[in-house]
């Protein structure tokens, strides 16, 4: 996990410290390259000129962008005034094909109807991009911590930064861990206004303990902040800076001042399903390049990315921890899974019965050698 990659020196009273590079936010911006590579190699083979799918490629990563937003605002509850955050993470996938579906509506209806592309056709070219997409995508969730996993109790999984990871929601909310490797004296959090930070017990093994601090320490500084009392303490772990994973702390101890060496506590281990996620995609986009000679009608290829990756978010959804049931024990993304699943099989059907099946090709030049009489109809 990394969620600030790095900091440009570029220092201003806006950015004292530089501007920070985040790790999500690079790593969508090399989905959106990625996907676009791939998208246009397919189209070449497909002879669909790469200028009209630039064209088309930025109403659709537009739109899915603004509706994956939309989709993760509603689901968690995110203020309207952090909607333009996404680099910061918070977007979800099945409100990116909304909104990616929204976008080529009307970019078809404003000018790209008058090329005559069948849609399934663009359909099919865009599915393994769709893939490629998710796995670089994937990685940009696991630098920043988010989609997390339930804790692993099986020796694997992974551990994050404690008190920069969105999962210290999972794990210190739901009490199975501090949020520092330690916990204050039960007296001084009777007076948590007044009351000096008093270290009570110490997580065995943690990185606290590991760094020297030891019960009965009182907490003066915290990464350069005057800590005065319980109250300061817990208003700098509230609003702790994105990206800053070590906590530095002097403490007074025998009417000693002891600075301690800086530590980075961990979260308890959990499943990587970022990583599932990323592995799946992978897979799955070498299964639709497979398949792609062996389609019968334009929107194949397709149906299958809709049928692989309902199928993997189901059973991937399973393993996560930071999505709440919305209906009969499914999480959102499960019930759109099954929906995606259940449209795919449609999707399939109507292709089958509605469009003309594709005539056999010369296996040295794909796709491209078609019929021109048995072109399917748009779909």
């Amino acid at each position: 996990m990394q969620q600030v990659l790095f900091w440009i020196p570029i220092k201003t009273w806006l950015t004292p410290n530089g501007i920070p590079l985040y790790g999500f936010g690079m790593m969508l911006f090399l989905a959106f390259a990625a996907s676009m590579w791939l998208a246009t190699r397919r189209a070449v083979k497909e002879g669909v000129s790469t200028d009209r799918l630039f064209d088309l490629a930025i109403w659709v990563f537009v739109g899915g962008i603004i509706g994956a937003r939309i989709v993760f605002m509603i689901q968690y509850d995110v203020p309207l005034a952090d909607w333009y955050k996404f680099w910061q993470g918070g977007i979800v996938f099945y409100g990116s094909a909304i909104g990616g579906w929204i976008g080529y509506g009307l970019v078809w209806l404003k000018s790209f109807r008058k090329y005559h592309i069948p849609t399934m056709k663009i359909a099919d070219i865009i599915a393994p991009a769709v893939c490629v997409g998710l796995m670089v995508g994937r990685i940009g969730c696991l630098l920043n911590g988010c989609c997390y996993g339930h804790i692993c109790t099986n020796g694997g999984g992974l551990s994050y930064p404690l008190l920069t990871a969105p999962a210290r929601e999972l794990v210190v909310g739901q009490g199975y861990q501090t949020v520092a490797g330690f916990m204050l004296d039960d007296a001084t959090l009777a007076m948590p206004e007044t009351g000096p930070a008093i270290v009570g017990a110490i997580e065995p093994g943690s990185a606290a303990a590991a760094a020297g601090l030891e019960r009965g320490d009182i907490i003066r500084k915290a990464n350069d902040e005057n800590i005065d009392n319980v109250h300061q303490l817990r208003r700098l772990f509230e609003n702790w800076p994105r990206g800053e994973t070590k906590l530095a702390l002097e403490v007074m101890r025998h009417g000693a001042q002891v600075s301690l060496a800086p530590f980075a506590p961990r979260s308890l281990r959990l499943f990587p399903t970022q990583v599932y996620e990323s592995i799946s995609m992978a897979l799955l986009c070498f299964v639709l390049l497979a398949f792609m000679p062996y389609r019968q009608y334009y929107g194949e290829v397709f149906v299958l990315l809709m049928l692989g990756y309902a199928v993997h978010r189901f059973f991937n959804e399973t393993l996560r921890d930071d999505t709440a049931p919305v209906f009969w024990k499914l999480t959102l993304s499960q019930v759109g899974s099954i929906g995606v699943f259940a449209a795919g099989i449609v999707l399939e059907i109507c292709l089958r019965r509605f469009t003309t099946k594709l005539s056999a090709v010369n296996p040295s030049s794909g796709d491209r050698q078609t019929d021109a009489k048995n072109q399917p109809a748009k779909v």
